[in-house]
This record gives structure tokens, sequence and C-alpha cells, in this order.
């Protein structure tokens, strides 16, 4: 429901920012690290992937989903992708895979979120800034296939000019499963077939008419389909649509940000829908807007970033036959200010949402308002361009749902509303020390972190994280490799017996990465990337990673136009789809 607003020109005002073609290639910023992947010796040819194993967090443990924190329950959120600020929203293994260091300029890793990116919950962004080629038209036209009945295809397209450019992507996968083993015995029992296929169009349109003024449009729409044998088709149809303009305002770097969105999210209802019934049943839309305005205040080292930011949610389930709407208005602000090597940071956001339920008639006017902070904290110090050593306090909120107003069923299996004035509230403390190193062929970065969260009537979760990751190369040798520790404490409340009973349970558990490349002559590459855990997830095992993904890859660039590939995947302990293998090619023009 909580849409986006960003941090406008700060990093390129305050005092550890430099130009970026002398940047480190990691920099720390109030409530960020920036990676420049333009700083680093790297060959171009990397992919997004290998660029994310260098940060000292757990990003992926599949190699085809982003995911921050507990790689099990995960607790903590997933980590956002955007371009420019826009979120990406298509298929994150083709982004992964098939995004090429040398598109990238610079990587932001947005950790603590909730104050400038109006981030609920633990959720987290990776901010991605293209880097300018020449003008011209420029892009990549790829198809795969893999040994488990799937296919894909993409195509990118960049036009760029003086003043305008255009970016296009279209992409679309299917896969084509089938399982028999419903019966005591494998083949025992009927096939089971499913269909699942995958659509995607996304365009953005950068223009800047004037020196200070600039304007980018974003338009996205996905359709995913999944059929099962003897089952309905699911499927479900996404919008996105949403403008920003900037102006520049004086000559000291001041601008204002005017946003305007909307989403919108349609299905037929899932298992639940009546094959008769209109092919679209469930519809949601989220419009959006915010106001941001940035200035120095004083002097050019210390920033001030205000803004508004408000929407509504009007939810419309016609298998259930219910309606929910709800609005929020969000006031923020946040202070940035450097001094010599050092740097501070402040922010607050402000959170009003507005709930009406309206599941029963005779209680239509009924609203519930929830108000809620949530600001963060920041000191780093700079000891040399690349070695920072930055610490970090957040206080965050989990957004209450349409879900708090309902119970569970009753004897009939029927659910019914419960409107209650008494909505818990439900917080996360973050805390964090994060050390950097780095050089062009170096990187080591480590960070010690607590994530306490607080519900309230319900449990309470502490997890401790300590982690290391370093990146060297030397020649046509790169290696990344980083060991991950957590221990978490979970204390579970049983609600018949007061607040004053609780179950507490403990564990433990390492995550090793490991990536090797090696750069050979006459256009070959190989490549690994190796994620071990020490366990699995006990709960939902159905759900959870392997205790080990590991894959292994060659590529081959034939010319400058032309590159081929071939992935062994899922090597050891998937629950499906194991010891893949996927190949294919890619054309650039």
């Amino acid at each position: 429901m909580i849409k986006t607003s960003r941090l406008l020109l700060l990093a390129m005002a305050l005092g550890g920012f430099t130009n970026p073609t002398m940047a480190a290639p990691i920099e720390h910023i109030g409530d960020r690290y920036i990676m420049h992947v333009s700083e680093m010796e790297l060959t171009g040819e990397e992919s997004l992937l290998d660029v994310l194993m260098m940060c000292p967090e757990v990003l992926t443990i599949d190699g085809n989903n982003i995911i921050g924190g507990d790689p099990f329950a995960n607790l903590y959120g997933k980590f956002v992708i955007r371009i420019d600020n826009q979120e990406y929203g298509l298929d994150y293994a083709t982004l992964l895979h098939h995004f090429k260091a040398r598109e990238i300029e610079s990587i932001k890793v947005c950790q603590n979120s909730e104050v400038m990116k109006g981030c609920s919950s633990l959720k987290k962004v990776i901010d991605i800034t293209l880097r300018k080629g020449e003008n011209g038209v420029s892009g990549r036209v790829g198809f795969f296939g893999d040994t488990y009945g799937g296919g894909k295809g993409i195509v990118s397209v960049l036009s760029q000019q003086d003043k305008l450019r255009i970016l296009s992507h279209v992409e679309g996968n299917m896969q084509r499963t089938s399982n028999n083993d419903l019966g005591s015995y494998a083949g025992d029992g009927p096939s089971l077939i499913n269909h699942y296929s995958h659509e995607g169009a996304k365009m953005n349109i950068l223009w800047t008419p004037t020196e200070k003024d600039m304007l980018e449009v974003d338009a996205m729409q996905t359709y995913t389909r999944n059929h099962i044998t003897g089952t309905p088709a699911d499927y479900v149809r996404a919008y996105h649509l949403q403008a920003d303009y900037t102006r520049l305002l004086g000559d000291k770097g001041a601008s204002i940000l005017f946003t305007l969105g909307a989403e919108n999210i349609s299905d037929n209802g899932g298992n639940a829908a009546d094959a008769s019934a209109a092919p679209y049943r469930s519809h949601a839309t989220y419009p959006f807007m915010v106001v941001e305005y940035a200035t120095p205040v004083i002097s050019e080292n210390l920033w001030l970033t205000a803004g508004f930011e408000g929407g509504l949610s009007i939810e419309k389930n016609c298998v259930a036959d219910y309606t929910n709407h709800s609005n929020y208005q969000d006031l923020y602000a946040q202070l940035d200010y450097t001094i010599g090597k050092w740097g501070f940071m402040v922010g607050d956001r402000f959170r009003t949402i507005n709930f009406r339920p309206k599941q029963i008639a005779t209680e239509k006017n009924w609203k519930h308002s929830t108000h809620n902070h949530s600001y963060t904290v920041s000191v780093y110090h700079n000891f040399a361009p690349g070695h920072t050593l930055q610490g970090t306090f957040c206080r965050r909120i989990f957004n209450a749902d349409f879900g708090d107003f309902i119970t569970a069923g009753d004897m009939e299996g029927a659910w019914r509303p419960y409107y209650t004035k008494d909505i818990s509230e439900r917080l996360a403390y973050v805390a964090e020390l994060k050390h950097t190193y780095s050089k062009p062929n170096l990187v080591v970065s480590s960070s010690i972190k607590n994530i306490h969260q607080d519900l309230p009537g319900i449990d309470r979760d502490n997890t401790l994280g300590i982690g290391t990751t370093a990146f060297w190369h030397k020649g046509m040798l790169r290696i990344t490799a980083g060991v991950n520790y957590f221990w978490e404490k979970a204390e579970i409340f049983r609600e018949e017996e007061g607040m004053n009973s609780k179950t507490s349970k403990y564990s433990n558990f390492a995550i090793f990465k490991l990536a090797p490349q090696l750069s050979l002559p006459a256009g070959w590459r190989l490549t690994s990337n190796m994620i071990w855990c020490t366990r699995r997830h006990t709960l939902t095992p159905a759900y959870t990673p392997a205790n080990l993904y590991a894959e292994v890859g060659v590529y081959k660039n034939i010319g400058k136009h032309l590159t081929l590939e071939g992935r062994f995947h899922d090597i050891a302990g998937q629950h499906f789809g194991n010891r893949a293998a996927t190949m294919g090619f890619t054309y650039y023009f």
C-alpha cells in the first residue's frame, strides 16, 4: 500500500561525495551505502548477481530471488530492486543473471528505508543507477531454455539522446512440469500437469528539457497464469503507472519533486473462482502522490529533505463479496550533516492510516485509525576514501492491514468481521555497526546487526547477525567469499495464560558463500556460485531453500554482439527442479 519517495540529488552536495569518477568503490552516507560499480576493476561482463554477492548481507539463497535477513522465516522482509528509483517489478531471475556490470553506474543499498523510501515492516531497497552511454540505440535479445520444460525470451531496447532517454523491456517465460507421485509409491497415481506462464512489459521515459527540469514516466504491465490439472486456472494481471517531475531551485542544488502514480491488480479469485463467472473478479487499486523538497540549510554541509506522501487503497473481493477502503498520509523529514570526515543523519516519518472495512452493512460507517512514527539515526566516519565505519539505529513499524479486523471461521466455516479499536502496535528495532574497506581490486565489508521485533500479545523475536564478505581480483581471477552467522531467540506468549506465560526458543545457523570467476582468452568466462546454509527451517521445509545452492556457468563471447551461455544450477538439495541446466544466447546491438 505504501509507495516510495527518494532522496533528491543529496549525495552530490554533501561533503562526503566527490565527482563519481573520483569516488571510492564503496561509500557510506546516512541510511545507505553506495557501490560505485564503475570504480571497481571489473570486466563489465559480471552479472548483477555477481556484484550483489559482494554485499555483506545475505541477499540470495537460490540465485533467483533477493531476500534479506533470516533466509528461512524471511522475518526481515525483502530487498526490492529499483532502476533509477523506479521499482523494477518484473522477473528478478532474468535481471540478476542478464543485467551486466557494464550497464551499471552505481548501486545504492538502502537498508534503513523507512523514512526516505517510505517502506514499512523490514522492507529494504536496492536502487540501481544506469551508466549513461553514447547517444544512439542499443539493446539485447535473448532466448533461453532449461531441462525442466521451461523457456524464456527477453528484449530490451535503450534509446539515448542528449535530453531524452527511453528504456523498454519485454519478457516472457513458460514452464510445463508434471508430477505423478500421488499414490503410495512413485508413479502410482494420476499425473498432475502444471502449466505456468508469465509475461511482462515495462517502459521508462526520462526527459530533461532544461538543465533544471526533469520528467520521468514509468509504465509497467504483467500477466501471470498458472494451471494445474483438475483445478481452475489461476491468473493475475497488474498495471503500474508513475510520473515524477523534478525542478531544481536556485544555484545551490535545492529541488522539489512531484510524484503521481497508481497500481491496479486484478485476479480471478484463485481456486475459489467459478469458471462461469467474469474473468477478473477481484480488484485492488492503489493511487498515491508525493511532494518532496530538499534544500541546504545555513551551509552546503547541512541538508534538509521534507515531504508529504499520501494514497488510497480500494480492495474489492468479489469471491468473498466485500470491499475495503483505506487511506494514508505521511509527513517526513530528514537532516544530513557532514563536517570533516564525520557524517550525521536523523530522520522521522509520521504515518496515519484510516481503515474502512465494509464487510457488513450495519457497520458500514465504522472506521479505525492508526498513528505511528518511524525514525532513523546514523553516524559515520571516513578514515580515508573507501574506508568507513558507520553506526545506525532505526525504529520501524508493521502496518496494520484488513486481516487484523477478521476473525477465524465459526462452526460453519464462515469468517466474520471483527471490529476493534485495539490493534496491537507491531514494531521492529534495528541496530547495526558496519565497517567497509574498499579499493578497486579489494573490498572487505563487515557488519554486526541486531533486530528486535516486538509484537505485543503475540511474540517477540531477537536476531543477532554477524557477517563479512571479501572481494578480490588479480589478473584473470576474481573471488568473492563471505560468511554470516545468526543467533535467534524467539519468545512465544500464550494468550490464554496471559503475558506472563511464555515459551522461549533458541536457534543459530551460519551461511557461507563462495563465488570464483575466471576470465579466459578468446572470450571465455567460467563462473560459480555456492551458498551453503548449515540448516533448513523446520516449520515450512517445502518453501525454504536447500542447505546447499550451487551453480556453475560457462560463457562465450563471439565478437562484440553475441554471448552464448550454459549454466548447470540447483545442483544440490533443491525440493523442485534440482540439477537443472539452462542454455541460451543473448545478442547485443
